[in-house]
């Protein structure tokens, strides 16, 4: 098992929790709105889907979702979580190494994933690939660029406090990095956006040409 799986398979059973605490609960709702306004997202590929907190609000308008994660312990905890759905299913996948054929989906769907893993080129680069034409990436990641320093230092503490020091390799991306790094790789950018009031999400869309 892998510093980085290892590291969140601690937090499996409570993660929505510990999250809601660390980035404060309305601005998790106010991210949770903006996906839930997602519509005909077709047959879609979750990727760090942890304990299945956006499957639950992707599976709305989705044909259907396959939420995966690289944690065995947190692929658990989302069966658990999202048994009730008729339309998802939950499995243990490397964004890096994805098992699924070119062109397979309509829509791949990361969230604060990219900001936590070492090289998430190779995760971009992954997602074009099984992604079908004109088939859409979407990206959210927490971000501490754009946050007033009071907020920003209440944040910190709050990590440091739930999680301990993070694991090494992550990159704090901000919404001209993370656009531009969709842009490399040719993705048509529809849309992008930082939301959130005291702690900071950046939520980009792109479209695979």
């Amino acid at each position: 098992m892998g510093q980085k799986e290892t590291y969140w398979s601690r937090f499996a059973d409570n993660f929505e929790e510990r999250n809601n605490y660390v980035v404060g609960k309305a601005d998790v709702d106010l991210i949770l709105k903006k996906v839930a306004a997602l519509k005909n997202l077709g047959n879609v590929l979750e990727l760090g889907c942890s304990n299945g907190t956006f499957s639950k609000v992707l599976a709305n308008n989705s044909d259907s979702l396959l939420a995966t994660d690289l944690s065995e312990k947190m692929v658990g905890v989302a069966r658990d979580c999202l048994k009730t759905f008729n339309n998802i299913r939950v499995e243990k996948a490397d964004c890096f190494d994805l098992p699924y054929s070119d062109n397979s989906f309509d829509t791949v769907f990361m969230a604060n994933l990219i900001h936590i893993v070492p090289n998430p080129e190779n995760a971009i680069k992954e997602c074009k690939r099984v992604l079908k034409k004109d088939g859409s990436l979407i990206v959210v990641s927490y971000t501490q660029k754009g946050m007033r320093l009071r907020y920003k230092t209440g944040l910190i503490y709050r990590y440091l406090k739930t999680y301990g020091k993070p694991p090494k390799g992550g990159r704090n991306f901000g919404l001209e990095d993370a656009t531009s790094l969709l842009k490399s790789y040719k993705f048509k950018i529809t849309n992008t956006e930082l939301i959130g009031k005291k702690s900071k999400a950046l939520f980009i869309k792109g479209q695979k040409k």
